[in-house]
């Protein structure tokens, strides 16, 4: 009996890294896997290592890869590093032998989905995007499924309608468990700013001038404030803030993001997936200054539908000023109907796609 039980166990890999945008939603998923009979299994890359807890059941692979396309000689490297990659991802999968094989986007997933497709192990790809990224777009045409977390996804080809499956947003059990936000009215105001995973140098210029000058509009205000921060710019911000003075955390990167969100008010971020599918998940509305490089401008396109849905504030980093945004931020804190508004239309794009996801998973190994 333990013998067939053992036989019959299903073995599922997740593919995702690069950044905390591709591999959160990998994680939220696998929470949910787990509750079933089956064997996670989970490719990532270094950068994405450290954001790996020791308590989570799953059994993680390193196949590190990192690209530079810039320049004949790193496009050699960058042909030798996939070819490197794709013959590690190659012995992997005759080892683990999945049943199935999800890939979350972003190039350090491509060697897994690839020898995936070769091998001919059934594939799902997950978009969490509202631009359907290059590495997923590759693997589109072979995918069994292709999972959405916007409706708004802007560039499906009409041939894949049959394949996709709107799952909404997929979050961490550890965000997805907390409250629906509701101290909109309270006198201290918490502010909350930060990059993403590779964190965001401007918001250390451009914060302590923009907070200046909301003081001087708003000269009474009880504010305070958690920011993620680079390393080297430390020092300088922790001295601006107390010239200022106003209370502040300053963390290269925060563990605790769950009571960081559950004690603020606004958010000023960038747009990827990841984060806004957390501040959609509990209502809390953000200001979102679009990382600029990303590719195809995909964290553009995220603002915007959440904008769009008048969830939230949408400013290109070309067009955001000390004074635009110290303006804004007074307009928020002063109506606080604006924040309530925000939070209402947040909550109502709400969705367990995780759930939905896994459940929808199962059905198709089984």
């Amino acid at each position: 009996m333990d013998a067939q039980l053992v036989t019959n166990k299903k073995t599922i890999l997740l593919a995702a890294g690069g950044t905390g945008g591709h591999l959160f939603p990998a994680i939220a998923l696998a929470e949910k896997l787990l509750k079933s009979d089956c064997s996670i299994h989970l490719i990532t890359d270094r950068r994405c290592q450290p954001y790996l807890n020791d308590d989570l059941p799953i059994i993680p692979h390193i196949i590190d890869l990192h690209l530079k396309m810039s320049g004949l000689l790193n496009k050699v490297r960058s042909a030798a590093a996939i070819l490197i990659a794709c013959i590690k991802a190659f012995f992997l999968l005759n080892k683990i032998k999945p049943d199935v094989i999800i890939g979350f986007g972003g190039y350090p997933s491509f060697p897994a989905m690839f020898v995936a497709k070769i091998l001919n192990i059934p594939m799902i790809i997950h978009e969490q995007n509202c631009f359907l990224g290059k590495s997923n777009r590759f693997f589109a045409e072979s995918a069994k499924l292709i999972a959405l977390s916007y409706q708004e996804t802007v560039n499906i080809d009409l041939k894949f309608k049959d394949k996709l499956l709107f799952t909404g947003d997929i979050v961490r059990s550890m965000i997805r468990n907390l409250p629906e936000k509701q101290d909109f009215d309270s006198e201290d105001f918490h502010l909350f700013i930060f990059g993403g995973s590779q964190g965001a140098k401007i918001f250390s210029s451009l914060m302590p001038k923009a907070i200046e000058e909301l003081l001087k509009l708003n000269p009474k205000l009880k504010l305070s404030i958690t920011q993620q921060v680079n390393a080297r710019d430390k020092a300088q911000l922790a001295a601006c803030y107390e010239s200022i003075g106003i209370k502040y955390e300053l963390s290269e990167f925060f563990h605790d993001m769950d009571k960081i969100y559950a004690k603020s008010q606004l958010v000023i971020a960038r747009s990827g997936a990841s984060t806004i599918a957390e501040l959609t998940s509990i209502g809390l509305p953000a200001i979102f200054i679009p990382l600029p490089h990303a590719m195809e401008d995909h964290q553009y396109f995220n603002a915007k539908a959440i904008e769009t849905s008048n969830a939230g504030w949408c400013y290109r980093q070309n067009d955001i000023s000390v004074f635009i945004l110290a303006q804004k931020i007074n307009e928020l804190i002063i109506n606080r109907n604006l924040l309530k508004t925000a939070s209402n239309n947040l909550l109502k794009r709400k969705t367990d796609g995780a759930q939905y996801l896994a459940d929808t998973v199962l059905k198709i190994i089984r």
